[in-house]
């Protein structure tokens, strides 16, 4: 199975922290890149061949990781041209990278424990595909996964009224036909193609998304 890393954001929320000429994932967490480490789990857990999608200072990125050698992986680069704003738009890039019937996906930003990506991997066995989701304690501010036996029914974005509190974490692992469910996708009311709004044109044409959900820590 491939992974795919969300890695073209600019991190407008996190200036001035970051700089303008940095990557918010080339930040250090405990003494190495959030990215690098990421790959480290990657690595560890047998995933070796690894496309990242770089946009915003994509040098830093590239000129750091390289071809993935001296982190024991393969990395690929997929360049966001024309970035029209939003995970599923980002994902779309990665398309023509994709061969295999199901494909690893993790939002750049995260920061996860080992065990969670081996729940997901292990659970999607038997699904579709896979959401993992997280019991967070203020679920009117988040991506909220609405679970109907062990399946993403639907996914609510940041609602007044949330099913659950089980967040989406950004975490998945997703059938290739994602792809054409992006291209279906409309934009959302804050201007961005969202690929939640992707997932759930999946599932409303009879996908099963599964759900896991992280016992361990995520931010």
């Amino acid at each position: 199975m491939k992974a795919v890393i969300l890695a073209g954001g600019v991190g407008t929320r996190l200036q001035p922290v970051i700089g303008n000429d940095n990557s918010k994932l080339m930040l250090k967490y405990a003494d190495e890149p959030l990215l690098q480490r990421t790959i480290e789990i990657l690595r560890n857990k047998g995933i070796n061949e690894i496309i990242i999608v770089v946009g915003h200072q994509k040098e830093k990125i590239m000129n750091y990781f390289d071809d993935g050698n001296k982190f024991g992986v393969r990395i690929e680069y997929v360049l966001q041209k024309h970035p029209k704003g939003g995970t599923a738009d980002a994902t779309s890039y990665a398309k023509e990278k994709i061969t295999d019937e199901k494909f690893l996906l993790i939002y750049g930003d995260n920061i996860f424990h080992p065990n969670t990506l081996e729940s997901l991997i292990t659970t999607s066995k038997n699904f579709d595909g896979v959401m993992c989701g997280k019991e967070v304690e203020d679920p009117k501010t988040y991506g909220i996964l609405e679970i109907e036996n062990g399946m993403v029914k639907k996914i609510h974005e940041k609602p007044e009224n949330p099913p659950s509190n089980i967040a989406n974490t950004g975490l998945y692992v997703l059938p290739k036909e994602i792809f054409s469910s992006i291209e279906q996708t409309d934009l959302s009311p804050r201007g961005e193609y969202e690929l939640t709004d992707s997932i759930q044109i999946l599932i409303n044409n009879g996908s099963k998304i599964g759900c896991v959900v992280a016992k361990e820590f995520w931010s």
